[in-house]
C-alpha cells in the first residue's frame, strides 16, 4: 500500500512539474518526405478582451518552428482576432527588464488574419532564449494595440 501511495505521489508532482514548465515541445513527422518539424509552444500568461464577434478572452501563442523545407520560423497566433498585418507589419517587444523592440512581422502566406511571421528570426531567438519573461504589443484589427505578456525562461532551442 505505501509503494502504491508512493507511486501516486511521484505522479502528481511529475504532473504538477510539467505544467509549470513555460514551454511544450513536440515533434511531427512527414511520413511521405521522411522530414521531421520541431516545434516549441507558449502561450501568453494574460488574455485580452476585444469585442463580438471575439468576446470572452483572447490569447496568444508563441511557437517556434523548424522544418526542412523553411528552417526556423517564429510564429504568433492570436486564439480569437485577426492581426492588423496585410503584407508587412511591425510590433513591440520587451525581452525582461531590457529595451523595447520594433519588431518587423508579416502575415501567413495562407492569408490567415490570426497568425503573423516573425521576419528576422535569429535575433529574436537569441534574445528569447536568454529571457525568462516577454512582453509584446501588437495591432489588431478594430482593437488597437493590445499586449500580451509570456513566461519564457528555460526555452531548449
Amino acid at each position: 500500500m505505501m509503494r502504491f501511495l508512493r507511486l501516486i505521489a511521484a505522479t502528481v508532482l511529475t504532473i504538477a512539474s510539467y505544467q509549470a514548465q513555460a514551454w511544450e515541445y513536440r515533434t511531427r513527422t512527414d511520413q511521405m518526405r521522411g522530414t521531421t518539424t520541431r516545434f516549441a509552444e507558449t502561450t501568453s500568461t494574460n488574455k485580452v478582451n476585444f469585442s463580438a464577434p471575439y468576446a470572452g478572452g483572447s490569447s496568444l501563442d508563441l511557437t517556434v518552428r523548424e522544418r526542412s523545407q523553411d528552417g526556423l520560423n517564429i510564429l504568433f497566433i492570436i486564439s480569437k482576432g485577426q492581426f492588423k498585418c496585410s503584407g508587412g507589419c511591425k510590433f513591440f517587444a520587451r525581452f525582461d527588464e531590457g529595451k523595447i523592440f520594433t519588431i518587423a512581422a508579416t502575415g501567413a502566406s495562407s492569408g490567415s488574419m490570426d497568425t503573423i511571421f516573425v521576419e528576422d528570426e535569429a535575433p529574436f531567438l537569441a534574445e528569447l532564449r536568454n529571457s525568462r519573461r516577454l512582453i509584446v504589443e501588437m495591432e489588431f484589427f478594430q482593437e488597437g494595440s493590445n499586449q500580451f505578456i509570456f513566461n519564457t525562461a528555460n526555452l531548449k532551442w
